[in-house]
């Protein structure tokens, strides 16, 4: 039996774009350490960086998952992925923010991992006569 119609022949031409499919979960290449301790007078900071294909997005929650904001003068999570608390006077002390249990997280299209529970713990200076 012969057969006759139209045949359609699909060609994939994938040169030049290696990688695309080369799809990877994020992974921290810097996880924050487990404890931050900085006096009022210098402030603090702690870093977190993570890789993947595609890029991840780096966050900083809350240790109930609750994401940050931006509390101007006291704290600020920042689009690297750096946390920082800038130095303040000791009348602005939150022991929700100075006192508290932050956590760095790294999503793309893959997945999402979260580092270490980072304990902040801020003390004031106090002066003594």
């Amino acid at each position: 039996m012969i057969r006759l119609g139209l045949f359609c022949v699909a060609v994939f031409l994938l040169s030049g774009v290696d990688g695309l499919f080369d799809t990877q979960g994020p992974s921290f290449v810097v996880e924050p350490p487990p404890r931050l301790e900085f006096t009022n007078s210098r402030g603090g900071r702690v870093d977190c960086q993570a890789e993947g294909n595609p890029d991840p997005m780096v966050d900083w929650v809350a240790a109930d998952g609750s994401p940050l904001s931006v509390i101007p003068g006291v704290r600020m999570p920042m689009g690297n992925g750096t946390l920082i608390f800038p130095p303040f006077q000791a009348e602005i002390y939150r022991q929700d923010v100075h006192a508290a249990v932050y956590k760095c997280v790294a999503t793309n299209a893959v997945g999402s991992i979260v580092s270490r529970d980072v304990v902040v713990k801020a003390e004031i200076n106090q002066a003594w006569i």
